[in-house]
């Protein structure tokens, strides 16, 4: 039974190194091709940078910890998420706010607001699981599960840059196809639990944020997001 569940974390540990992979693909070309000078670049974005990356290590490496039973460990890393969360969730707004000045600048007002719909959605849900893993932080099953949704939420910035630079599929339809996708993976893990006859909760949870996230796109050019987005960009 303890190696079943060994094993459980380290497939977690491995998914977030299979994610961590997409995140270098995609950003290679747009980001790290540019090391050292970084030429162009915003503190912002160096910023965002570095909170992604210790989000990813926490992710590959707590779950390590668990099956290792390195229970200290885990848990004075955890502590630090309590200041790593909160910075990654500030650098999220900032580069937010960075890519609808750009995009106001060399576009529509209509179209700034639109785009505002994949990064603010994103930035609640995240908040949101984090908040939910660490009010189960002593419910491991379903801390565990939220931490998951968390690292599903990375999938996305990756992705999106490997669809639109490799692939050369126009940006738009890309984050269509990458929010789908992340859907896709939310869904298949609550049919997991459900087939399994696990506690479901957390993973519909997760994959309704999901879901709702990828309308929230799909309904970027609506009057009701583009009501909800004017009011986000006059915090801007």
């Amino acid at each position: 039974m303890e190696q079943t569940h060994a094993a459980r974390y380290d497939r977690v540990s491995l998914l977030s190194i299979g994610i961590l992979l997409v995140l270098l693909w995609g950003f290679y070309r747009t980001y790290i091709v540019f090391f050292p000078s970084f030429e162009g670049f915003q503190f912002v974005q160096h910023f965002h940078g570095v909170m992604m990356s210790l989000w990813m290590a926490f992710l590959i490496t707590q779950p390590l910890l668990i099956s290792r039973k390195k229970y200290r460990i885990h848990k004075l890393i955890g502590k630090f998420s309590f200041v790593i969360a909160p910075l990654l969730m500030i650098s999220i707004f900032g580069v937010s706010r960075m890519t609808f000045h750009r995009n106001l600048a060399s576009s529509t007002m209509e179209n700034a607001v639109a785009d505002i719909a994949l990064s603010i959605p994103g930035l609640i849900t995240f908040a949101t699981l984090y908040g939910l893993a660490i009010t189960n932080k002593h419910r491991t099953y379903n801390h565990m599960r939220y931490m998951i949704g968390t690292a599903l939420l990375m999938i996305g910035p990756g992705l999106g840059r490997v669809l639109i630079l490799s692939f050369e599929i126009p940006p738009p339809i890309a984050i269509t196809i990458t929010l789908a996708a992340v859907s896709a993976i939310a869904v298949t893990l609550l049919a997991v639990d459900l087939i399994k006859k696990r506690d479901y909760k957390p993973f519909l949870i997760v994959a309704c944020l999901m879901l709702f996230q990828s309308a929230l796109w799909e309904s970027r050019y609506t009057l009701v997001w583009q009501g909800i987005g004017e009011v986000i960009a006059k915090v801007y």
